[in-house]
Formats: structure tokens, sequence, C-alpha cells
């Protein structure tokens, strides 16, 4: 009889590892992968919502407060996002510029960057795409 019960709580205890524990592990892992990609995520919308507001006309800005994006600002914004997106990048996930806003009231440029980071995690795992929005203010000593 004590071999039994011996025998039922080894079984009992290898069930509860294999179907709670490791899973429970696991999604851990899983979650904080993803906050760590949106982390970086926000980093490189960060970085894209400076380089755009360096390319906003300032001589326009001076004159009539208004905000004006160049012909640049896109391309100096997506290249600034590409170059603070370094643990993604290095795994072959890439962020884009997908919009660049801008308040004329606040002096704010808004960029969203998204990225699909569906590489990180299992394939039994829906595509997963990441969305961050950076932001910066123009500041001017003409205003």
């Amino acid at each position: 009889m004590l071999k039994d019960r011996r025998a039922y709580s080894s079984t009992f205890w290898a069930i509860f590892i294999g179907f709670v524990v490791v899973p429970v592990f696991a999604l851990a892992f899983d979650v904080g992968r993803y906050l760590y990609a949106r982390q970086e995520i926000g980093k490189a919308a960060d970085a894209a919502a400076v380089a755009a507001v360096v390319e906003i006309n300032q001589r326009a800005f001076r004159d009539s407060g208004e905000l004006h994006p160049t012909g640049e600002t896109y391309a100096r914004a997506q290249s600034y996002a590409n170059m603070n997106n370094n643990y993604l990048g290095g795994l072959k996930i890439y962020s884009r510029v997908t919009s660049i806003q801008i308040s004329d009231a606040k002096d704010t440029v808004y960029v969203a960057v998204s990225a699909d980071i569906s590489a990180l995690f299992p394939d039994i795992v829906p595509r997963v795409f990441v969305k961050e929005t950076g932001t910066a203010q123009v500041k001017s000593f003409g205003r």
C-alpha cells in the first residue's frame, strides 16, 4: 500500500510540473520578451520624433509659428528609428515609421513607429505587432 501512494504522488507531481509549472515559466519568459521589445520600439519612436523635429522648416517656424515638415522628415525619422533599434535589429526585426503628426498649438511632433515582433515567439502564437508613439517639442530662440 505504501508503494501505491508513492507512485500516485510521483505521477501527480510529474503531471503538475509538466502541465502547470513549465507553461507558467514559458509565459513569463515570453511576456518579458514582449515588454523589452515594446521598450525598444518606444526608444526608436522617441529618437524618430527628435529627428523629425530637427527636419522641421525652421525659417517658417520662426516667422509664422507653424510647423512644416521638409522632404527629408520621414527619411531622417526612419534613419534614427533604425539606429535606435539595436536588440531587435540584431534579430532582423526592423521598426517602421508609420506616421508623423504635427500639433501647431503645442509646437509638438508625434511620430508613430511599429514593428512585427512575431519572430520572438513560437509559431503557435499569432502575429504580434507593437506600435509606440514618440513625442518631441520644437524649441526656438526666436519665439
